[in-house]
């Protein structure tokens, strides 16, 4: 039996916790807030699945004890706490272990993705066998009611991927082995963009019919991207891209395409950090404003959020955009 920890009392921790206990594993489960990790021993999470029943975990508040004889440890906390989180894992780990990342977007105020920073510190130390990215389009609220759900393992080594595959899979959650890292980890960073666009859509007064136009050509551009970093153009059709950006730039369940839509209503709400709006601001930065790399949607959100100006002539602007023609 795999001994998994979880770092990480949230939704999505929660989420992969009753899949991996349901595939009979032993799973333990580390995080500070101890009414969460109480509701968890009973077998619920109130503060993010309501009265959904979970399977009951262990617990604890002691990351040394989380981590022993561990053989694969999933990485569930915000993308602002990682840097300290992860150093004392490594600090603590003893045995040799996989590490599964689920964060997405960027590092904390570096131009880098949080898979490709942790696999550089992770280098470091010996006991970790390799860093695999779990993503993909799954709310966490869907995975605990056993909806079936397909989300990719990002890495290089396959049969790495093999053994991340098969601890999750089963009759509802599925997991696909994708080695393209760029092209599935800027899959994940552009949906939450497309989303937070989407929603502003809506909020000017576009439904449907508007956003599927935009979304169709916004897929364009995470394409255009994708292929200046050197991945695959063809990974934007998978679960990593197109199927991310149905789920997240569709669904009010979505945070940032809430984030979006309440952007234009509440000015108090752009103060909410949101991972596509780090995105945005990474990519202006460092792509568009130095490497001189035309990506009108990117441009258009910077204009809106950062510079405050006008939402709505911005949106319909980037909407023309859209060719006419083939």
């Amino acid at each position: 039996m795999n001994k998994i920890a979880i770092i990480g009392s949230g939704g999505m921790g929660s989420a992969c916790g009753n899949v991996l206990i349901d595939n009979k594993n032993n799973v333990i489960i580390y995080g500070i807030n101890e009414s969460e990790l109480n509701d968890l021993k009973n077998g619920k999470n109130k503060a993010y699945f309501n009265d959904l029943k979970l399977n009951k975990f262990n617990t604890t508040q002691n990351l040394e004890e989380a981590l022993i004889d561990v053989n694969y440890i999933i990485l569930a906390v915000p993308t602002k706490f990682l840097s300290a989180v992860f150093e004392n894992i490594l600090l603590n780990l003893k045995s040799k272990a996989i590490i599964i990342n689920v964060a997405k977007g960027f590092w904390p105020k570096k131009f880098i993705t949080v898979h490709d920073e942790l696999k550089i510190i992770a280098n470091k130390n010996e006991n970790v066998v390799d860093v695999i990215t779990l993503i993909g389009p799954s709310f966490a609220t869907e995975i605990v009611k056993k909806q079936i759900t397909y989300v990719a393992a990002i890495g290089q080594n396959y049969q790495n991927l093999l053994k991340v595959q098969a601890i999750f899979e089963n009759n509802y959650f599925h997991v696909i082995p994708q080695n393209d890292e760029k092209g599935a980890i800027i899959g994940s960073i552009y949906k939450n963009i497309i989303a937070i666009a989407s929603g502003m859509l809506e909020a000017i007064g576009y439904n449907i019919n508007t956003q599927a136009s935009f979304i169709t050509y916004a897929i364009k551009e995470m394409i255009k991207y994708i292929v200046y970093c050197g991945g695959n153009r063809n990974t934007a059709y998978e679960i990593t891209g197109l199927g991310d950006i149905i789920l997240t730039a569709t669904s009010p369940k979505s945070r940032n395409y809430t984030y979006g839509k309440n952007f234009l209503k509440n000015n108090n709400y752009s103060q909410i950090t949101i991972e596509g709006v780090e995105s945005i601001k990474m990519l202006y930065e460092n792509i568009i404003k130095l490497k001189k790399l035309e990506l009108p949607i990117i441009s258009a959100l910077y204009k809106i959020i950062f510079l405050n100006e006008n939402p709505s002539k911005i949106l319909i602007d980037l909407l023309n955009f859209i060719p006419k023609n083939n």
